[in-house]
C-alpha cells in the first residue's frame, strides 16, 4: 500500500473519532441539562394533544407589575337567580326607588331583619333585636313599620305585634337600627296589607264569628266591615275598595270566594261549589285564577267575571304559587311545577308530603301568551318549591320563598 493511501485513511479515522466525541459530550449531553423540561408522566393530554412542558422560572427580587382596575361606573353583574338567605324566613316586603330596588326580611328564628339590594351582592343586618319564632311579617309602604306573628315561648299561642324599626339611641349598638312596639289583638287570625301599603285588614274569630276589620298597622281607626259565621278563610285585598275571602282550601271540602265592599261592607259570592279552590285575583278584580281538587291532583282555571266564563290554564299549578301584576293587570307570574303526583291536592302540598320542583312562568292571560323566566335548577342547582310570591312596586324583581327550606330568593325580570 503507497504511503500516501496510509496517511488518508488514518485522517479519516482520526476526524470520525472526533465527531464522535462531539457529539456524544455536546449534543447527546445537552438533553439532559435541565429535567425540568421533562413532561411528568401520566399528565393530562387532552385529544391525543403534546403534554405541555413546565418550567421552573426563579421570580426576580423586583418585578415591575400593573394591575387593570375596573372602573368605578361598571354595573355589579349579580345571578339572575339569587339566593339572599340561608336560614328560614318570616316575610319580606320590597320598595324601589329610580334606581334602587330592597328588599328586607326577618329571620324566622331569631327575628333579626336583614336588607339586600340590587346595587352590591352584600345582605346587611339592620336590626338584631330577638323575636324568637317568626311565622309572618306584614310590611307598610315604607318598610319601616310591619306586624309581626310569633309563637309565644313555650306555647303553641300566636302573638301580633305590632313594630317599628327604629334608629338605634345607643352608639354601643352594632346595628343601625331596633324595633319598638306594642301587642295587638289576640283575636287577629288573617292579616293582608292594603294596595296603597298604609292600612290592613285583619280577620279575627271572636265569639265563633268571623270579623273583618280595617285599621291602621298598630290598630287604630279600627273599622268594622264583616261580620260573618264563616270563620277558616284566606284574605286578599287586590284593589283598595275591594277585599277577598277565600274559605280554606282542601280536597275534601266545597270552597268560596268572597268579595267585601271596603266602603259598605256589602258581601258577594264571587265562586262556589267548587273542591279544593284556592284562588288569586287580578288587581282590577276582572279575572281570577283558580285551582282547585280533581281525583288524583288539580286543575288550573282563569276565571273572567265579567261574562262569568272559565278555561283551563295551559300550564298547572297551585294558584297559592302565583302572583299578579299591578302594572299590567292582565299579567301573572307562576311558580310552575315540572312533575305532579299523585296526591291528594291541595292538602298534600300544605303539609309538606309532596314537594315540587318548579320553574317560573310569565301568562299574557289576553293573548294567551307564555314565557319561561326561569328554570332554577339550571341557573342555581337548587330544587326550588316557590310559594309566597310577591314583586316590587316597579316589578323589576320577583322574591319568593323557598318552601323545602324557607329560604328568601330574587329573580331579576329586566335580564
Amino acid at each position: 500500500m503507497k504511503k500516501s493511501t496510509l496517511i488518508i485513511i488514518i485522517l479519516l479515522i482520526v476526524a470520525l473519532l472526533g465527531g464522535w466525541f462531539f457529539w456524544f459530550m455536546y449534543l447527546q449531553g445537552s438533553k439532559t441539562e435541565n429535567p425540568t423540561n421533562i413532561p411528568e408522566p401520566n399528565s393530562f393530554n387532552p385529544l391525543n394533544r403534546e403534554p405541555a412542558i413546565t418550567k421552573l422560572v426563579e421570580t426576580p427580587e423586583k418585578v415591575a407589575t400593573t394591575t387593570t382596575e375596573i372602573p368605578s361606573n361598571t354595573p355589579l353583574k349579580l345571578p339572575i337567580l339569587r339566593k339572599l338567605s340561608d336560614t328560614p324566613v318570616g316575610g319580606m316586603a320590597a320598595s324601589t326607588t329610580a334606581s334602587t330596588t330592597i328588599v328586607r326580611f326577618i329571620d324566622r328564628g331569631a327575628g333579626y331583619i336583614y336588607e339586600a339590594s340590587n346595587k352590591n351582592n352584600n345582605i346587611e343586618n339592620i336590626s338584631n333585636t330577638t323575636l324568637p319564632r317568626i311565622y309572618e311579617s306584614y310590611w307598610n309602604k315604607n318598610l319601616n313599620v310591619l306586624v309581626l306573628r310569633y309563637l309565644k315561648q313555650d306555647s303553641n299561642t300566636i302573638t301580633n305585634f305590632y313594630a317599628e324599626i327604629r334608629k338605634t339611641s345607643t352608639s354601643t349598638s352594632v346595628t343601625s337600627f331596633e324595633i319598638k312596639g306594642k301587642y295587638l289583638s289576640t283575636d287577629i287570625n288573617e292579616i293582608v296589607v292594603a294596595p296603597t301599603g298604609d292600612k290592613i285588614f285583619t280577620w279575627n274569630i271572636e265569639g265563633g264569628r268571623g270579623m273583618g276589620y280595617i285599621s291602621s298597622f298598630d290598630e287604630k281607626n279600627k273599622v268594622k266591615i264583616a261580620d260573618t259565621p264563616i270563620t277558616q278563610v284566606l284574605i286578599e285585598w287586590p284593589e283598595i275598595n275591594t277585599v277577598t275571602i277565600n274559605t280554606k282550601a282542601s280536597s275534601g271540602n266545597y270552597g268560596y270566594l268572597y268579595s267585601i265592599d271596603t266602603k259598605t261592607g256589602a258581601m258577594k259570592k264571587m265562586l262556589g261549589g267548587l273542591r279544593g279552590l284556592s284562588t288569586k285575583i287580578s288587581k282590577d278584580m276582572k279575572q281570577t285564577l283558580l285551582s282547585i281538587t280533581k281525583s288524583t291532583g288539580f286543575n288550573t282555571l282563569l276565571y273572567n267575571s265579567k261574562d262569568e266564563s272559565g278555561r283551563e290554564v295551559i300550564f298547572k299549578t297551585l294558584a297559592d304559587k302565583c302572583v299578579w301584576s299591578t302594572l299590567r293587570k292582565n299579567e301573572i307570574y307562576c311558580a310552575v311545577p315540572t312533575n305532579i303526583p299523585d296526591g291528594d291536592y291541595p292538602d298534600d302540598w300544605y303539609r309538606g308530603n309532596v314537594q315540587f320542583v318548579d320553574q317560573i312562568w310569565h301568562l299574557d292571560t289576553i293573548t294567551g301568551e307564555v314565557h319561561l323566566l326561569a328554570n332554577p335548577l339550571n341557573l342555581a342547582n337548587e330544587l326550588i318549591d316557590a310559594t309566597q310570591l310577591i314583586l316590587d312596586q316597579k316589578e323589576k324583581f320577583l322574591y319568593f320563598i323557598n318552601k323545602r327550606d324557607l329560604t328568601l330568593w330574587s329573580l331579576d325580570l329586566n335580564r
